[in-house]
């Protein structure tokens, strides 16, 4: 007992001792302003015991002779200062200006942050890499405002996207429901290390060091016409200087698809087949028949009925689905000396999709070296070579699982695959065949350059020219072979196509500038003369009637049937003179003047060439003496600018030689000759000219207490003129439309992008990026008298009339179903009971297409967003984001197709939506009654497809010091992720992004698990 009484007062006295050594301290932390910073840290170094400052940037710590007391606030250095028993101690922070004085590139050019008068928005590596996306584009979803990006394809490797910056101020009538809308000539303009793309699918999104988004005109007018729908500048990863470093990173996991809609199962499609045939009874106007009046065996042949009583119930979708794969791996190496800077790179992708026979396939090389080659010469050369392989599959097999009865069966009593499901179906064939029957593959071999010489002949001038060419080599090819649907065992209907295309483009730029530094004045002037040419050719043959598959389309002499023999040549080019001063004063007022002069051959005679100047103010609020003494802001700047852009007509879908009559080739026979001949194939338009926008913009960049809180707010007002488009003629001429300037629109919105730290405590932070964006869209003028301008895309009806958006949805208003009890009111409009009801605009007793069609909405979305959160606890960290889009729609193009639109005859019935649809005892306004929805019917199918989507969620560790010593390691990550885990939306079909996509040639929508690590040595 004795002996355990002095250890107790041993270790009494120890803590005593402890406690009597520590001392208070008081002081206050502030910037190098002298003004306080409140929240900041203030830890003893190696425990957890710390604090942090009040508002006047006031803390108390207590502390022993000897800590090591640390310092730290998110924008500034961290600084430690060993205790020394003092009772006060005032600490100075210095900024760290890494995020105002970050380079942001502008194009022909680069400035800092701080200095950017237009509208800029910046996605770094860091958020790419979170994104953990196969193709680039999927990366910069959602990441900043204004940039609304819809995916209009799921199959691996499609690079399928609708991407509008700031709204759309056409549409092209060549657009289609098989891919969405989607038209590259209305997405922004890709600049990847200078070189200019019209789509970035061939990029390893691991390979991307930033991407800046040029938003508004005045920062897009340096690119003139080419930037008339914004542009997104790219940088690959390049060479630093140092010792050599080796990054490696990888992930892999499997796929699996999700939201889909529910259809009919065995006994429920039995019981969808009475109610078809009472629906078509109906119809005929005989409302007394019932579900008891219907004999199965009028609609079933004796197969079928068996396969009834025996309970057949075949899910095709789940026969057709399975697990996909995804992984990618990419090694880069960086180095270099003062003079010498390299990079190189290598990348593997694979992402197999959830229907046999999808994959994609891409191999990335990359290589850069940056030499100062003396004191006023500078080499520089970058390489990006992809080789990629798409195998897209089955285009029949998605929606042939959806339309095939459940009551048939997939395979023969011996296990073998059963070609028609039953004897009696004749129009479906069983999926499961296509996978082996069916091949459709890309391959193609793209490469981009950039050589550049920069000289520096005298003090603060620079030239450098660069030729920046763009080759792809691609090669379509495509079997269909007995057992395929469109083959249907017939084999003179086997057939064979390939698909040739060589592109190659280049940008020739000089560029001169010239900067200069005298007292409170700075200027930087850059003068650019650039030639673009783009020239591609295409080589198409089509051959059936094959004896084997076993050639594919390789052999296609072994085809007698030569179907199609075709070939086509394209040539673009454009030359532009460009002229930009960024002058500033005092460091706190900042002008940007440009002008570019563009000349277009697309355009015809006396059009070609156009001038569009701009104009940008900028005040940096801060730098004035009368924010020096205030403790709220930390960063306030107003922008102000002007700009005109040109659209050449790409975007509208006019090609070269577009606005030309063109000559077709024919031959007829007179007598008993065959004869040549030549026919007009187009109309010209000689007065076609440039579309063009104009745009102002009011933005603000601020930030609170030391930044903690950042962010900017834009506001936008963006007029075209001469809209370009595709108008319809009558039949009768003999040609469908001929391109006309035919009105003027605006688009007008906000942009709010919001960085907070919202906690900041030692071990654990917690920080938000949240993005905001509202477009509203509106034509405001047609030319030449007309009042407005009708046009159909695969079933979807839009108009072009002043007042309302650009392409809006035109048709009629869906108000329910018409019910028993207003079966004498239906008569009236010739409908009856279980019909599709929609409004009669103006009450005159009947439904007509001139008085009774209305705007019921539009396919762009009224607002977007993003929102990304990221969490830290020491090693450990975690991040999700969140893809918002609302207040569009579209006609779905599930609901077209599986919502009872080919019930006109019950004997040959496709499977069906499983939907709560009409019937006398069933009296719901959601959905009419199958086999009698009447001739308005697509107005139910008219859906919202707004949706909330979380993109990814990501669990990380980092290892620690001490582990990477031991592995000889510079950093080492280890982390699992859960990408597009889950869906929001009202919308009941596939995917809302791609609704209006045709289910020929669909893929699901899937979620992807994985594991990854990023390891540096």
């Amino acid at each position: 007992m004795e002996k355990l009484k002095f250890v107790l007062l041993v270790c009494i006295l120890a803590v005593t001792g402890s406690v009597w050594s520590q001392t208070t301290v008081n002081g206050v932390v502030a910037d190098g302003g002298g003004i306080p910073i409140p929240g900041a840290n203030v830890v003893i170094k190696g425990s957890t015991s710390g604090t942090a400052t009040d508002f006047d940037g006031k803390f108390t710590i207590t502390a022993s002779k000897g800590d090591v007391l640390v310092f730290s606030f998110i924008g500034f250095q961290s600084k430690e200062i060993t205790f020394e028993n003092q009772t006060t101690l005032n600490v100075t922070l210095q900024e760290n200006s890494a995020q105002l004085d970050e380079v942001v590139v502008i194009g022909y050019g680069t400035v800092k942050r701080k200095d950017v008068t237009g509208s800029v928005a910046t996605v770094d590596s860091k958020k790419i890499e979170q994104a953990n996306k196969v193709d680039a584009v999927s990366a910069l979803q959602g990441q900043a405002p204004g940039v609304v990006i819809q995916r209009t394809d799921n199959k691996p490797g499609s690079g399928g996207f609708n991407i509008r910056i700031r709204g759309a101020s056409t549409i092209n009538t060549n657009e289609t429901a098989s891919n969405g809308g989607f038209n590259p000539g209305q997405n922004p303009l890709f600049i990847v290390d200078g070189i200019f793309v019209d789509d970035i699918s061939f990029l390893n999104p691991a390979d991307i060091s930033r991407m800046d988004i040029l938003k508004d005109a005045s920062a897009t007018a340096v690119y003139g016409s080419r930037g008339s729908n914004g542009v997104v500048l790219i940088e690959t990863k390049s060479g630093r200087n140092g010792k050599m470093r080796v990054d490696y990173s990888n992930y892999f996991g499997f796929k699996e698809a999700y939201h889909l809609p529910s259809i009919q199962d065995g006994p429920g499609y039995v019981e969808y087949l009475k109610d078809v045939v009472v629906g078509n009874e109906f119809a005929a106007g005989n409302l007394d028949y019932t579900r008891d009046d219907v004999v199965l065996s009028d609609y079933l042949d004796a197969e079928e009925l068996q396969n009834v009583a025996d309970g057949v119930n075949t899910d095709w979708v789940g026969l057709l689905l399975k697990k996909g794969f995804q992984t990618n791996h990419t090694l880069n190496l960086s180095g270099g000396s003062e003079k010498t800077t390299y990079a190189a790179g290598l990348g593997y992708t694979r992402d197999v999709g959830n229907m046999e026979g999808e994959d994609f396939s891409r191999y990335n090389i990359r290589a850069s070296v940056n030499s100062d080659l003396a004191e006023w010469v500078n080499f520089s050369l970058s390489n990006y070579l992809t080789y990629a392989v798409q195998n897209t599959g089955s285009w029949e097999a998605f929606r042939s699982a959806y339309r095939l009865k459940p009551i048939g069966r997939a395979y023969n009593e011996d296990g073998t695959l059963k070609f028609f499901p039953t004897a009696k179906e004749t129009q479906v064939t069983n999926p499961l065949f296509e996978a082996d029957n069916v091949t459709r593959e890309t391959r193609y071999l793209q490469y981009i350059g950039d050589i550049a010489l920069k000289l520096t002949p005298i003090k603060n001038v620079t030239f450098t020219t660069k030729f920046s060419p763009n080759i792809k080599f691609g090669r379509y090819g495509e079997y269909r072979g007995l057992y395929s649907k469109s083959v249907v065992a017939d084999p003179a209907n086997r057939r064979a196509q390939v698909e040739n295309t060589n592109y190659f483009s280049y940008a020739w730029d000089n560029i001169i500038n010239y900067n200069f530094e005298k007292g409170v004045h700075t200027v930087d002037f850059t003068g650019v003369f650039s030639r673009y040419l783009e020239r591609s050719e295409g080589y198409y043959t089509q051959v059936r009637n094959f004896t084997t598959d076993e050639f594919s389309f390789y052999n296609l002499g072994a085809g007698t049937d030569i179907r199609d023999v075709s070939s086509d040549f394209s040539k673009l080019t454009l030359e532009s003179y460009t002229g930009r001063i960024n002058y500033g004063l005092l460091d706190k007022y900042l002008i940007t003047l440009t002008g570019r002069y563009d000349g277009a051959s697309i355009l015809a005679d006396g059009n070609k060439w156009a001038f569009f100047p701009s104009a940008a103010f900028a005040w940096k609020i801060m730098e004035e003496d009368f924010m020096k003494s205030q403790k709220v802001l930390t960063n306030a700047k107003l922008r102000l600018s002007y700009g005109q852009t040109g659209n050449n007509g790409q975007g509208g879908g006019l090609a070269p030689l577009g606005s030309q009559s063109l000559l077709g080739s024919s031959a007829t026979t007179l007598g008993d000759q065959s004869y040549s001949t030549l026919y007009v194939t187009a109309l010209a338009n000689k007065n076609l000219k440039w579309e063009r926008t104009s745009e102002i913009n009011i933005g603000i960049d601020f930030g609170f207490l030391n930044n903690r809180i950042n962010g900017s707010i834009d506001v936008y007002n963006r007029k075209n003129t001469d809209i370009i488009f595709n108008t319809g003629l009558s039949t009768v001429t003999g040609f469908s439309g001929v391109y006309e300037n035919i009105g003027e629109s605006t688009n007008r919105g906000i942009e709010i992008g919001l960085n907070t730290i919202n906690i900041d405590k030692g071990d654990f932070t917690w920080s938000t990026n949240i993005n905001f964006a509202s477009n509203r869209n509106r034509l405001e003028k047609l030319y030449g008298g007309v009042d407005e301008i009708i046009f159909n895309v695969q079933g979807t009806n839009l108009i072009q009339r002043v007042g309302e958006p650009v392409g809006a949805i035109y048709d009629y208003e869906y108000i329910g179903t018409w019910q028993i009890d207003e079966a004498a009111e239906a008569a009236q409009y010739g409908q009856t009971p279980g019909q599709v009801k929609v409004r009669d605009v103006n009450n005159d007793g009947q439904i007509t297409a001139d008085a009774d069609r209305k705007v019921i909405g539009q396919v762009t979305p009224k607002w977007t967003g993003g929102i990304t959160n990221n969490f830290k606890y020491k090693n450990l960290d975690f991040s999700f984001f969140l893809n918002v889009s609302q207040g569009n729609k579209i006609l779905s193009n599930f609901h077209n197709n599986f919502s009872f639109p080919w019930d006109g005859d019950p004997t040959r019935l496709f499977n069906a939506y499983d939907v709560d649809y009409w019937t006398p005892t069933n009296p719901t306004n959601d959905w009419y009654q199958p086999g009698n929805g009447g001739i308005y019917q697509n107005a139910v199918k008219y859906k919202d497809i707004s949706f909330v989507k979380v993109g990814y969620m990501t669990l990380g560790y980092t290892f620690a010091d001490n582990v990477l010593e031991k592995l000889k390691m510079s950093s080492l990550r280890v982390y699992s992720t859960v990408q597009n885990p889950f869906t929001f939306t009202k919308y009941d079909g596939w995917d809302p992004e791609n609704a209006g996509r045709n289910a020929w040639g669909a893929a699901f929508m899937s979620r992807t698990y994985m594991l990854g690590l990023n390891v540096s040595f």
